[in-house]
């Protein structure tokens, strides 16, 4: 990835990640609104870049997607879908407002991660020590960086809380707990749109269908799909949410891509 800079003309710059929710949340939001943009790949995993002092000045959070405007940037997935979209807060209506709300609420990294820890001893050893690698680089960045020494400090806690979080003595009843939730999202939306409707907020497609399509991409994604199936209503939707054009626009990822995630991180993908 290419030091961050100003978006060209009046198209919008997103830096995302292949296979980033949360950047995939940021891709099918565009896509739905006809929004064209430059997409920039940003290596999360191998080279880290969102943790780069340029790229942190873009978005403090560490965190992809993030969205350059020409006149503002939009660091998190809600704002950007919802700009897409051209809804806000202040607009939005109580229904999608509760939707948006109930997934937002959701720790989606504590399921995948937390899944594949519970499965594998191996990653129960490796991935606590690379979350507390990454602490201390972090702090470092802080010394590096004495501008930016407060948000390189808050995003170092929140490494600490995850190191807390993943611990391989108490990671798999994390796991157990964020599957039995995600079950019952999965039970809320059977529920929702057991009367047939065609979207979650009638009466047109939105930004509820955006953040909740994602999320059952994800459910492939961790081996839950067997789950979608035994809800009529929900397969049904799930069916219709990817025959949209968006979604194969958007590259969705019900799976992994090894060699496409190996791809972007060398930035040949």
């Amino acid at each position: 990835m290419a030091e961050p800079a100003e978006p060209s003309g009046t198209k919008p710059r997103l830096y995302h990640a292949l296979s980033s929710y949360y950047s995939m949340i940021a891709r099918l939001a565009l896509a739905e609104g006809g929004i064209a943009y430059e997409a920039v790949v940003v290596d999360i995993h191998l080279k880290m870049v969102q943790q780069r002092p340029d790229y942190v000045r873009l978005n403090p959070n560490m965190t992809v997607p993030t969205l350059v405007l020409p006149d503002r940037i939009l660091d998190q997935s809600r704002d950007i879908a919802e700009y897409a979209l051209g809804v806000s807060e202040a607009t939005i209506d109580g229904d999608t407002k509760a939707w948006l709300d109930v997934h937002y609420g959701y720790p989606i990294e504590e399921l995948t991660f937390g899944g594949l820890l519970a499965r594998s001893p191996l990653a129960r050893i490796l991935v606590p020590r690379r979350l507390e690698s990454t602490r201390r680089r972090l702090l470092e960045r802080a010394k590096q960086n004495p501008d930016l020494a407060k948000v390189y400090d808050a995003r170092a806690a929140v490494f600490a809380g995850r190191v807390r979080a993943f611990d391989p003595d108490s990671v798999v009843r994390l796991s157990e707990k964020r599957r039995a939730e995600a079950i019952g999202f999965m039970d809320r939306l059977e529920h929702t749109l057991g009367d047939g409707r065609g979207v979650l907020v009638p009466p047109a497609y939105g930004v509820a269908d955006v953040v909740w399509t994602v999320f059952l991409a994800r459910m492939e994604f961790v081996g839950m799909g067997a789950e979608l199936q035994k809800r009529p209503a929900l397969a049904r939707y799930w069916h219709a949410m990817q025959a949209r054009p968006s979604f194969a626009a958007a590259d969705i990822w019900t799976k992994l891509h090894v060699f496409r995630l190996i791809g972007g991180m060398l930035g040949i993908g």
